[in-house]
């Protein structure tokens, strides 16, 4: 039997597990995660701002973070608005720089920092059916064909946009809009970049470009749209993505003429809450909870964050006190109508294209 079982090993799952260590060193905790620990599927969000520095340094990992020698992120630029390139600078910041990362290794950093913390894991593990009894969820999973039965006092779904425990539970997903992304990722081999090194939006017609230069000599370039567009321009395609890409003022000029790249890969972006992401000894935390527009770049900051008043729910309910529950779930609720408002002003100072079916649909957010 186990305290807590945590559904999914990213940044959300393992940062609720270690808070959770370190507030009772003797928690009895597990983690479900449906993928491998080298898990060949890219996974997307690279940028870190300053003010993660914060939340590492409560997770006691900021030390090991470090150690990582991730790419140091200076400040951010973007053409949105007009066609005048602007650089927000994080000389201003009281928290310093952020960090460009290479996901694939910030993601096994939090698995090993979990690890070592005595949490037990369960990879390519899927969770099927969950039921409740007065004392415990009864947990049926399947490693491969292999059935395994898991018992806990209370389960987290951290399982990202799929929500998986929560729609076990027969909770629904509101999504407010259907934003995919189409990345590519490029090896520079070493030459020089025209644009400096960091983070670059620029919008379009029909959406919005994003790059990041990376560690290893990498580069991602990602093209934001909606999915009706994204499948009417065939932009998953090699073709008419470079085509698009050719049209970008500033974003194509980051790639270095002799650069190689990756497959394109398309990846859900919509912004997106689920109606309840607590119950009766269950909650959901990070994206399972509630998912933001990739322009705010706060992905993995909101899991860091959220995952601290995640703990103290738990922690509260394991000691029979339900109040923590209630207190989370509201505080979910008051970030995400904090965060459609921002995403609306932003969205809202980029006029040029009044004709545009993404622009318009985003005006119409703002409005209604």
């Amino acid at each position: 039997m186990y305290d807590v079982v945590i559904i999914g090993a990213g940044v959300a799952g393992c940062s609720t597990a270690i808070a959770l260590k370190n507030q009772n060193k003797h928690l009895k905790i597990a983690i479900i995660e449906r993928g491998s620990y080298e898990n060949t599927t890219r996974r997307i969000g690279e940028t870190l701002p300053p003010q993660a520095s914060n939340q590492f340094q409560k997770l006691g990992i900021w030390e090991a973070f470090l150690a990582c020698n991730f790419l140091s992120s200076y400040g951010t630029s973007s053409v949105w608005g007009s066609s005048e390139l602007y650089t927000n600078e994080y000389i201003y910041s009281p928290f310093g720089y952020g960090w460009n990362l290479d996901r694939s290794v910030f993601d096994r950093f939090m698995i090993n920092e979990t690890q070592q913390r005595g949490v037990d894991f369960f990879f390519k593990t899927s969770c099927t059916t969950a039921l409740k009894s007065p004392s415990h969820w009864q947990l049926t999973c399947f490693e491969n064909t292999n059935e395994k039965q898991i018992a806990a006092c209370f389960v987290v779904d951290a399982s990202g946009k799929k929500a998986a425990f929560a729609s076990l539970q027969g909770i629904s997903k509101v999504t407010n809009d259907t934003l995919v992304g189409i990345y590519r990722f490029y090896d520079t081999n070493n030459e020089v970049l025209s644009l400096k090194k960091g983070t670059l939006v620029e919008t379009d017609a029909n959406g919005w470009w994003y790059s990041a230069t990376l560690p290893n000599n990498k580069l991602v370039i990602g093209y934001m749209t909606d999915a009706d567009i994204a499948t009417k321009f065939n932009l998953k395609s090699k073709a008419s993505f470079e085509n698009f890409l050719d049209t970008s003022a500033y974003t194509a000029k980051r790639i270095p003429k002799h650069s190689s790249y990756s497959e394109n890969q398309l990846v859900a972006a919509q912004s997106q809450y689920v109606t309840n992401c607590v119950g009766e000894a269950w909650l959901a935390v990070g994206d399972a909870a509630s998912s933001y527009d990739p322009i705010s770049s706060m992905g993995i900051y909101k899991s860091l964050v959220m995952s601290q008043f995640a703990t103290f729910a738990i922690l509260d309910y394991l000691k029979n006190e339900t109040l923590g529950l209630k207190k989370y779930e509201y505080i979910v609720q008051q970030d995400y109508t904090h965060y459609e408002a921002k995403k609306a002003k932003y969205y809202s100072q980029e006029q040029r294209y009044q004709e545009s079916a993404f622009w318009q649909r985003r005006q119409k957010q703002k409005l209604t």
